[in-house]
């Protein structure tokens, strides 16, 4: 154990629903059940980790966004689409996965 970060251990007892309890609000935050409580001994605040389906989401805005930032390109460049209306959409697709991660509170610790 002399690698570890965290060499210290202390045994904690919990009735069952202490644990259970526990355990569900580790869950719901997305950490270990050690992680929530150094993070809870530190006086950080938690959040509801966010369903699996925002950050689908966001992967995909972002995919179209890099799809858009490639077509505004060849757009500036052969001036065949309307660049400025493009560039609006763009800004758009990057407003919307701003809104996903401050409503689910990705990203921030």
């Amino acid at each position: 154990m002399k690698n570890r970060t965290r060499p210290n251990k202390i045994n904690v007892y919990f009735t069952e629903e202490e644990l259970a309890d526990l355990q569900e609000k580790a869950d719901q935050a997305g950490l270990s059940k050690g992680e929530f409580i150094r993070r809870l001994i530190a006086g950080k605040t938690f959040n509801t980790r966010p369903p699996d389906e925002a950050q689908k989401l966001l992967w995909g805005l972002y995919e179209v966004g890099g799809c858009a930032r490639r077509l505004l390109a060849i757009a500036d460049e052969t001036k065949t689409v309307d660049a400025p209306q493009m560039r609006k959409a763009l800004v758009n697709v990057y407003l919307a996965a701003d809104q996903i991660k401050k409503f689910y509170q990705i990203g921030e610790d």
